[in-house]
């Protein structure tokens, strides 16, 4: 493991926990495992805004969360800051399931529509995009 000096002692035990310890323990169902997880996270929370999940991503040390495009029944945002770049220059198979599962749940509860999501990394710029799709037919209690 790589020792970065620049980190705050809770950002190490994140990425130590994140990048080693649950890859080892939930194998190949450590994506669906993190994303279950991340929707029962934010079940936890009420929702109100979008200013409300940005504030919570950034509460729960995932990064830094900007809406980069908002249409009828998707979003399209990007996470990135000091520990998302950190992980992915650590860690090649760096997963972010548990963030998108957390913003899908967080969507679906602020928007009242069922909402799921699915990640892409983009190496170059050292940021996550997260892709999320709500289908407005289908309400939630």
């Amino acid at each position: 493991m790589t020792s970065n000096t620049n980190l705050h002692p809770p950002h190490q035990g994140i990425l130590l926990l994140r990048d080693s310890l649950l890859p080892n323990l939930l194998k190949e169902d450590q994506s669906d495992i993190l994303y279950w997880a991340g929707k029962e996270l934010a079940r936890s929370h009420t929702f109100t805004s979008l200013e409300d999940i940005i504030s919570a991503v950034k509460e729960a040390s995932f990064g830094t969360l900007t809406l980069l495009e908002q249409k009828k029944s998707s979003y399209l945002f990007q996470l990135h800051g000091e520990i998302v770049h950190l992980r992915l220059s650590e860690h090649t198979d760096a997963d972010f399931s548990l963030e998108t599962g957390f913003l899908a749940q967080a969507i679906q509860t602020y928007t009242e529509t069922y909402t799921e999501g699915s990640f892409n990394i983009v190496r170059k710029k050292k940021v996550v995009e997260i892709i999320l799709q709500a289908d407005r037919k289908e309400a939630v209690d």
